[in-house]
């Protein structure tokens, strides 16, 4: 925990001191909580630090007000809308605070999901680090337990969907590294990982042609045959398909000299 805390404090100052201009709030900005916070919205997309600022008013100056608890949402809004990994890491806490301090609120469940687009929009491909991508379906599979039959809930369902194409994709890369290196069982761990675990992997046909391409290398020419068969019966217009067949040719002949190798030497 103290870990965490630290890394937070030095993000917050991190971010605090990356711009070197000076934001300040003009005085005609000022005025009802209504106005601020209006001002602020205006200054969003052009000015996310300013609109910060006058949120941060808002809540110190009419704490009580409506526009307070749509301030608060709008913090995390604005640090949301600058993209960069420190300010999404700051915007998704600030949904968080905002959703244990409003979890009643009609804006709660739009604050619940957007901490998983905070993750999201850091989900790096396959071959990269894949902490974000678990990061952003635990967060969304928070959306979906916490605000069921909701639009979000449906939206997390989509993206969750998503992450988990790429982290199949990221254990196939993985995989395929492995049979290029002959680290034959390491393959093999990850390929079944992927059909054990992500069932509905897209490329699907890929996977058990180089699952059954796998086997064939370690002479397996029993398990390489069922896979190159599921290629052919369940994946019959791939591309993959084709080529599952030449390889069924190629380890039938195999597995007949292997047989009539055997049979010699028992002489």
């Amino acid at each position: 925990m103290k870990k965490i805390a630290l890394i937070l404090v030095l993000l917050v100052a991190w971010t605090g001191c990356r711009s070197h201009k000076t934001v300040t709030i003009d005085p005609a900005d000022k005025g009802s909580d209504k106005k601020m916070y209006e001002n602020a919205m205006r200054y969003m997309t052009k000015d996310p630090e300013k609109a910060r600022l006058l949120f941060k008013e808002v809540g110190q100056l009419y704490p009580d007000s409506i526009y307070a608890n749509k301030s608060k949402l709008g913090i995390g809004e604005s640090y949301f809308k600058e993209r960069d990994s420190a300010s999404l890491i700051m915007a998704a806490a600030e949904y968080q605070e905002y959703v244990n301090l409003y979890p009643y609120s009609p804006d709660a469940v739009y604050a619940k999901y957007q901490i998983g687009m905070c993750y999201y929009k850091q989900v790096r491909k396959p071959e990269r680090d894949q902490t974000n991508t678990f990061a952003a379906i635990k967060a969304f599979e928070g959306v979906i337990q916490q605000y069921p039959g909701t639009p979000e809930a449906e939206e997390a369902r989509k993206k969750i969907d998503e992450c988990r194409q790429n982290l199949a994709k990221h254990y196939f890369q993985i995989g395929y590294y492995n049979f290029l290196m002959k680290s034959y069982d390491g393959a093999i761990a990850r390929f079944k990982q992927i059909m054990d675990e992500y069932p509905d992997f897209t490329a699907n046909d890929k996977l058990l042609y180089y699952t059954g391409k796998t086997y064939m290398a370690m002479t397996d020419y029993d398990s390489a045959l069922s896979f190159f068969q599921r290629v052919i019966g369940s994946h019959a217009k791939s591309k993959y398909a084709g080529k599952a067949k030449r390889q069924m040719e190629k380890t039938n002949r195999l597995a007949a000299e292997e047989k009539k190798a055997a049979t010699v030497a028992k002489k």
